[in-house]
């Protein structure tokens, strides 16, 4: 079987994601569990797309086969992809929030707001900038920054919403060991090219 490539990899994405979404309401109907399963669904398919552009470096570089060349090649549509699942996942949050605003509204705090906000303008500037034409307009060290800062800003934004349910509960121990993973392969990376660059 062969894997998708560049955009086909958002097209499939895109199909999965809008499947899932038209099974979920032909199954259990327009309610507030429905929109609240599409928010959790949607959660997880964005923090593993995320943590797999994340690490696609690291991945070739220190652990190099099929797959994480693959995955190194794809990375651009592999964060496209990323930037579309958490685009459900904001629609979903939208819809709760109009649909059954409580208690949902109610729970909402400025920091939420605020923090989830900034993530949400990383993402869509990130996935603005995501061609080789934006690259030559902001110049590669400005590209490199905004990518890099926005990157970790929404790894961050992970954890910090994944720490505390995986203490109340293990079922959210995968998405931490991920990102947390993914964070290792990345320091990992680093760290074996300034050892090679000081030699």
């Amino acid at each position: 079987m062969r894997l998708p490539e560049q955009s086909s990899i958002i097209l499939f994405v895109a199909v999965v994601l809008a499947a899932f979404v038209a099974c979920a309401v032909a199954l259990q109907g327009w309610s507030e569990e429905t929109i609240r399963l599409v928010v959790r669904a949607s959660a997880r398919s964005s923090i593993v797309l995320f943590s797999l552009a994340f690490s696609a470096s690291g991945l070739q570089t220190l652990f190099p086969s099929r797959a994480s060349a693959y995955l190194l090649r794809n990375r651009r549509y592999v964060g496209l992809s990323f930037a579309l699942s958490h685009s459900v996942h904001l629609a979903a949050l939208v819809t709760l929030g109009v649909a059954f605003p409580a208690p949902f509204v109610d729970e909402l705090d400025s920091l939420t707001l605020i923090g989830g906000g900034i993530a949400y303008v990383f993402i869509y500037a990130m996935a603005i900038t995501s061609s080789d034409a934006a690259v030559r307009m902001l110049g590669g060290a400005r590209w490199r920054l905004l990518h890099r800062v926005g990157s970790w800003y929404i790894w961050a934004i992970f954890v910090q919403t994944y720490l505390p349910l995986a203490v109340q509960g293990a079922g959210f121990l995968a998405p931490v060991a991920l990102t947390l993973l993914a964070a290792l392969l990345r320091f990992a990376r680093s760290r074996r090219e300034r050892r090679a660059t000081s030699r």
